[in-house]
């Protein structure tokens, strides 16, 4: 009896120990998975102002269509500035009561004026007054 008894425990904390280290092993390849390329990855196009109306009509609509998608976003620059990280930010154009956020990757000096027309890449994260996409490349 008392053999059977070790046995059992001895096969659950093998096996608990065998999910442990599964675990420990996937989660550590998925924290270090390197980021998709921004600049290289295939695009949905679509201009600044289009986006936001997209987003201002139905906002669960347009993020079945864009959400954590890499869109090239093309429209006239509001406002350059920098954020808390010192990260770049380009205010585009949208409409009267939104516009377009996009945080440049890194800490690239960027020659963007305002009134000017770019044309940005950069993976959509939703819409909150506006809408906002990161790690953007120009």
């Amino acid at each position: 009896m008392k053999k059977n008894r070790k046995k059992i425990i001895t096969w659950v904390l093998l096996s608990v120990l065998v999910i442990l280290a599964t675990g420990g092993v996937v989660g550590y390849k998925m924290y270090t998975k390197p980021h998709r390329s921004v600049a290289k990855a295939k695009t949905i196009q679509i201009s600044a102002t289009d986006l936001v109306l997209a987003y201002e009509k139905n906002e669960a609509g347009a993020n079945s269509l864009y959400l954590d998608k890499v869109l090239e976003v093309r429209g006239e620059v509001n406002e350059v500035s920098k954020n808390q990280k010192g990260e770049t930010v380009i205010t585009l154009k949208g409409s009267d009561m939104s516009g377009l956020i996009c945080t440049l990757e890194g800490t690239a000096a960027t020659e963007v004026k305002p009134n000017s027309s770019v044309v940005i890449k950069g993976i959509c994260t939703g819409f909150l007054t506006d809408v906002v996409l990161v790690r953007c490349v120009l």
